[in-house]
């Protein structure tokens, strides 16, 4: 053995020149191969993979009464990530009703945000089809950028702006928790009613100026002395108006889409940390809305030619690694995706994206993709498309 390393050092220091040559290119070789994994891990599983529907995809669903949709609703839910799949058996009953995987649903728990894990980008990147970098909401401003108005890109159409350009006599619904959706996320459009809801509605509720349509709801906020500080409660009580509210509008207008943003949970995750018993008590008051909007949809006789949608922009740290968002840990990029409906195939979708939410829209409700977009509908989702 003392033989062949002497005889290893002789050979090396012979060839020295070739040596430190092929030590060189070999360190190179390796550090690409190592960067590019980095990437693959980091930039590449952000590019959506799935159909591009054509028009004679889209021709099965506007030539087929039967494989049309009179509305589609989507549940859009802050900062709550892949919880649902963390959630103990039977927590979360509504959302196992309405997304039934033996029936008629499809759900995720391994979507993938775009990066930054930051609400603006994604909100902005899911209603709009591409990832920040395009559509131009980023930075570390992007959160009170879209608060303030700005908008995406335009050659970057939202989904509902691409529905209205092929149906401008319809009517669109957005009643959020976060304001930043209404100001910024989503286009200026007449036939886009836009409601935010917040400590100010709180307190006009209080004052008797604006009604809704729960009377222990009014109780509930009567009893509350302080909507500032308290997080928990706070968004607790506002997100139930945003549902409430959504439910009084579509009693009186059936809209073809309506959207809602529910706020606790980020909040929760902000003041307390993922996996924390406020963050699990907001996802668990989450559910609760899920089924009081289910059951305001099922008495109308509404569920049959409903497609819902619930979605998530992101998730959240845990609370020892420092509460809040941003980054690409597993718990912030991780999302959940649920969807259900009568065209839906039942089980387990291919890989989701968030950019790809508008495709999947569009498509449903048999509307042609902006060619702009980066999204796509993800394989094993429709079974229209199988």
């Amino acid at each position: 053995m003392r033989n062949f390393f002497a005889k290893l050092g002789a050979a090396i220091k012979a060839h020295k020149g070739k040596t430190i040559a092929i030590s060189a290119v070999a360190f190179v070789l390796i550090s690409a191969v190592i960067t590019l994994s980095c990437l693959g891990a980091f930039v590449f599983n952000r590019f959506a993979t799935g159909y591009v529907p054509t028009e004679e995809d889209l021709a099965l669903i506007n030539n087929n009464p039967a494989n049309q949709y009179a509305r589609v609703l989507i549940i859009g839910v802050d900062g709550m990530g892949d919880y649902v799949k963390r959630m103990d058996k039977g927590a979360m009953p509504n959302f196992d009703k309405m997304f039934n995987t033996d029936v008629n649903a499809s759900v995720t728990h391994t979507g993938i945000a775009v990066y930054p894990t930051i609400s603006a980008q994604n909100w902005t990147s899911m209603f709009h089809g591409v990832r920040p970098t395009y559509h131009g909401i980023s930075g570390s401003t992007s959160n009170s950028d879209l608060d303030d108005g700005k908008q995406a890109d335009a050659k970057y159409p939202s989904f509902i702006k691409v529905y209205l350009d092929a149906n401008p006599t319809a009517k669109v619904i957005s009643s959020c928790t976060w304001s930043a959706i209404n100001n910024g996320a989503i286009e200026d459009l007449p036939q886009v009613k836009k409601i935010n809801n917040n400590c100010e509605t709180l307190q006009e509720i209080l004052n008797g100026t604006l009604a809704i349509g729960d009377a222990e709801l009014v109780k509930y906020i009567k009893a509350q002395t302080d909507f500032d500080g308290v997080a928990d409660e706070t968004y607790a009580m506002t997100d139930a108006v945003t549902v409430q509210r959504l439910i009084d509008e579509t009693a009186v207008e059936d809209y073809k889409i309506a959207y809602m943003h529910l706020n606790q949970v980020d909040s929760a995750g902000h003041s307390f940390g993922f996996n924390k018993q406020p963050y699990i008590r907001a996802v668990s008051r989450v559910d609760s809305l899920i089924g009081k909007l289910y059951e305001a949809y099922e008495a109308r006789g509404w569920i049959e030619d409903t497609l819902f949608i619930l979605c998530t922009d992101h998730g959240h740290r845990y609370a020892q690694d420092g509460t809040g968002h941003g980054g690409n840990s597993a718990v912030e990029v991780t999302v959940t995706f649920a969807i259900a409906g009568k065209t839906v195939k039942a089980g387990t979708p291919g890989k989701y994206v968030n950019t790809d939410l508008a495709p999947i829209v569009s498509y449903a409700l048999g509307v042609k993709a902006a060619s702009t977009w980066q999204g796509r509908v993800p394989y094993n989702m429709f079974t229209l498309l199988d």
